[in-house]
């Protein structure tokens, strides 16, 4: 084998680990099928509102305001909360981006017509998410602020959140003139 076909086998194993280790590592209970309850359980995005925030805590502009004005143990000790406030935020982005793949899944089950080009965009949007989160996680973790890829993150779901809203438009929208007909007769 040449060097560069054990040096991809190699990087694609590490990538392969990653993701694995990044995946929930929660069950769900094994009492009958699944269930979904909107009173119970927030579907909706919320996380991924507050980037603006996170944007202002990890900018390059607030980092040298802090090293300029604050003593250096303060300043570092600034820096490291942000980075635990930003990974926090990463995992409300992950816990956004999954219950918009439930829901995605659920509305994918209403819908009477899902072609298989908008099954395959689903699973693209949700391979992008992964990739870019398994980076940003690996950066964060090795005290890089990945600003940029952050702020991509935060645009998948909300693009994910946008097309769920329409989804969910049309499948209530094709719903509706059957429960006229029916009610009507």
């Amino acid at each position: 084998m040449s060097e560069l076909t054990i040096a991809v086998i190699t990087a694609i194993a590490f990538f392969i680990a990653v993701l694995w280790l990044l995946r929930p590592w929660h069950r769900a209970p094994k009492a009958g099928p699944p269930s979904f309850d909107v009173r119970t359980q927030t579907v909706l995005p919320r996380h991924y509102r507050f980037f603006p925030q996170v944007r202002q805590a990890l900018s390059a502009s607030d980092e040298e305001y802090l090293d300029r004005v604050a003593p250096r143990d303060v300043a570092q000790t600034a820096h490291r909360e942000r980075r635990a406030v930003a990974r926090k935020f990463l995992a409300g982005l992950h816990e956004d981006f999954s219950s918009l793949e439930r829901l995605a899944r659920m509305v994918a089950a209403l819908s009477p017509v899902i072609s298989s080009e908008q099954e395959t965009e689903r699973l693209i949007l949700g391979l992008k998410f992964r990739v870019l989160y398994a980076w940003v996680w690996l950066r964060l973790s090795t005290g890089l602020e990945p600003l940029q890829q952050l702020e991509q993150l935060t645009g998948l779901v909300g693009r994910l959140a946008t097309r769920m809203e329409q989804a969910m438009a049309a499948v209530s929208a094709l719903s509706a003139p059957g429960l006229d007909s029916s009610l009507n007769a």
